[in-house]
């Protein structure tokens, strides 16, 4: 290598050509621009003219910005000088090579002079080997200013631009979010019409109370690609930064991620990173406030009701028991009254037969705290089928479990009084049966039928049996008064129509997963076995998540 000019001058240099377009440049498409071109074969026709100048190689940085010197061709050509493949670096002007006034100085200047590199600038009529720039001629300083502001004005300008697409709700970003294509207008989403329903499906599941985990195992079971997948499939040119496996599998990150992300609900939310200046290209997060969001962007796939009951459900103290794809019925729901802790499920086996109990957490973490709250779990059960039942029968006209469902042909507004003494005289059967079977119980008990444990474990059953028996009779007896000479019952018959749930499950009221999270928010067990619910609405079943 020659040794900073103070040798001999080589009768023979060894030519790298650089060639570099970013995307801000006008006539930036595809992978090798016009401009590309165009650059190539301007410096090819002048270096014709320099028969002492041989090109020995070509680096192409296509869509780099000149600010950035750590361009991957660019690093190539730097090494190339440090191993001496190359003595000579050609450019059709300075802003080719960069647009950091600093930067550019710092190689022109002092390391090109260093390593003994001729560097020839065609367009601003520089070589460094000539006289006239060896004492330092400020023209060159000067246009290296001029590309600086140059490059800060450009960027200032393209903020601003995208700014102001993001407060009027386009997109801005380079893929769209699973489950949305770009439409005919491109920087507005639509809907894809098979991605889109793999998304409600997911949202299902969860609401279901399947696990993250168990989600992304279901969809790799199925042969359903994850998202970095189903891009590729698209002709995106998506490409995975981190990438464990062959083909991108869907992990527990991912359906959170979908999970949570608002554009599922329509809201197009956007510009949450940005980076300090022109200069520096590492990103930092902003604040939640000074993210663009913009409602109604675009046609939403998941009801703003189920976004929010899965909301709570990610915020919520949930877990799947070890084996199990889901989490229990009540899990995150169930509460201690008394003292605040969660209720915790509990398997009993007595004779091979299972008997299921919920019990407070808190008296096993610190006794004489709270008392056990034991119930039995097809209690539970009954209690809040039954309180489901009666909230939909008195705000959307449901019949009640064990009445004829609401897609019958008779409209739902005639008889309704009729229905609930109907209903009531259920009851009252279903009372007197609980009673006789208590006494058989007990007497059972005294003949030595039955040991003591399933004794109380049969008594405690049927005691709540009639305490909720009892405690429906009155309020189906309530309801009979308060429907006599009022006109709600067609207005609970026309909310029916329009209930969400009721449309759903075509009038069949089964608990599962998916009611008790989508109608109860909280359930407390009383000293007593009072139970308090609380529902998720209040005045209406239009707010009665759908």
């Amino acid at each position: 290598m020659t040794d900073g000019g103070q040798g001999n001058i080589p009768s023979t240099w060894r030519g790298g050509i650089y060639l570099r377009l970013s995307r801000e440049d006008p006539g930036a498409r595809g992978r090798y621009s016009d401009s590309i071109e165009n650059q190539k074969e301007y410096i090819e026709e002048f270096l014709r003219k320099k028969p002492e100048i041989v090109p020995a190689e070509t680096y192409i940085d296509d869509g780099c910005s000149g600010v950035d010197f750590e361009r991957p061709s660019f690093q190539r050509m730097l090494q190339d000088i440090r191993e001496d493949k190359i003595n000579c670096v050609i450019v059709k002007d300075l802003s080719r090579f960069g647009r950091n006034y600093i930067e550019v100085g710092k190689y022109i200047e002092r390391l090109f002079p260093l390593l003994g590199v001729r560097f020839i600038a065609i367009n601003d009529n520089y070589d460094s080997r000539e006289d006239r720039w060896a004492a330092g001629h400020m023209a060159i300083p000067f246009k290296n200013l001029i590309n600086d502001a140059y490059c800060r004005d450009i960027s200032l300008k393209i903020r601003s631009h995208l700014e102001v697409k993001r407060q009027r709700g386009e997109f801005t970003g380079a893929f769209p979010v699973y489950g949305y294509i770009r439409g005919r207008e491109k920087n507005r989403l639509v809907a894809d019409p098979y991605a889109s329903e793999i998304v409600k499906e997911i949202f299902r599941m969860k609401i279901q109370g399947m696990g993250q985990q168990a989600i992304a195992d279901k969809l790799n079971r199925l042969g359903i690609s994850s998202p970095a997948e189903y891009k590729k499939e698209q002709g995106s040119g998506y490409q995975a930064v981190f990438q464990t496996h062959t083909k991108a599998r869907w992990t527990a990150m991912a359906i959170r991620r979908i999970l949570t992300n608002e554009a599922y609900l329509g809201t197009l939310v956007q510009g949450k990173e940005s980076t300090p200046n022109y200069k520096i290209k590492v990103k930092k997060r902003k604040p939640p406030e000074e993210w663009a969001r913009v409602e109604n962007a675009h046609q939403g796939i998941i009801t703003r009701a189920d976004f929010g009951v899965v909301s709570e459900i990610l915020e919520r103290d949930t877990r799947t028991a070890p084996g199990e794809g889901g989490v229990s019925l009540y899990s995150g729901y169930l509460a201690c009254g008394d003292c605040g802790y969660s209720m915790a499920r509990k398997k009993i086996y007595s004779n091979r037969r299972e008997y299921v109990y919920y019990i407070c957490t808190g008296n096993k973490k610190q006794k004489g705290m709270c008392s056990s709250h034991r119930i039995r779990e097809g209690a539970l059960n009954i209690n809040v089928l039954e309180a489901v039942g009666i909230c939909l029968e008195y705000f959307a006209g449901w019949p009640g479990p064990g009445t004829q469902p609401c897609g019958r042909e008779a409209s739902p507004c005639q008889g309704q009084g009729e229905l609930l003494e109907r209903e009531a005289g259920k009851r009252r059967e279903e009372l007197g049966r609980n009673r006789l079977l208590k006494q058989a119980c007990w007497e059972d008990y005294q003949k030595g039928v039955l040991t003591q444990e399933e004794f109380f474990l049969f008594r405690e059953e049927l005691e709540n049996r009639i305490q909720d028996t009892e405690k429906a009779i009155r309020e189906l007896e309530r309801k009979k008064q308060a429907l006599a000479g009022t006109g709600e019952e067609k207005q609970r018959a026309a909310r029916s129509a329009n209930c969400p749930y009721v449309k759903e499950n075509q009038g069949k009221l089964e608990l599962g997963r998916s009611l008790v999270v989508r109608f109860i928010n909280r359930i407390y067990l009383y000293e007593g076995r009072r139970m308090e619910i609380i529902f998720r609405f209040r005045d209406g079943m239009e707010e009665v998540p759908g």
